[in-house]
């Protein structure tokens, strides 16, 4: 597998990570703002990797681009909790289906 696609697979576990972090806040976010702030760190982990160039601004992208797409995800289908869940569930096992089979 390429570093890119290790980038992207990274990026969508962070993407979880700070979905997740935003709930230890004291505040009560509604879950619009929630995935704002994915989108938002996303949006500036993007415009750091057109700052940066090679394929260290295009690795740091892909990291981006995963972040984004765990915020779309959470965005359209994370407003119930069970479907949350399953979005939590569908990414964890992709991205451990997706390395497992890179160690073949």
């Amino acid at each position: 597998m390429h570093l890119f696609t290790y980038m992207y697979l990274a990026g969508l576990m962070i993407g979880l990570v700070i979905d997740a972090i935003t709930y230890l806040f004291p505040i009560k976010l509604s879950h619009g703002n929630r995935i704002s702030i994915n989108f938002v760190i996303a949006i500036f982990i993007f415009i750091v990797s057109l700052l940066v160039s090679g394929s260290t601004g295009i690795a740091i992208g892909f990291f981006s681009v995963g972040i984004y797409t765990t915020a779309l995800l959470l965005g359209l289908l994370g407003i119930k909790a069970s479907c949350k869940k399953f979005v939590y569930f569908v990414i964890v096992v992709l991205v451990i289906v997706i390395y497992l089979f890179s160690l073949l």
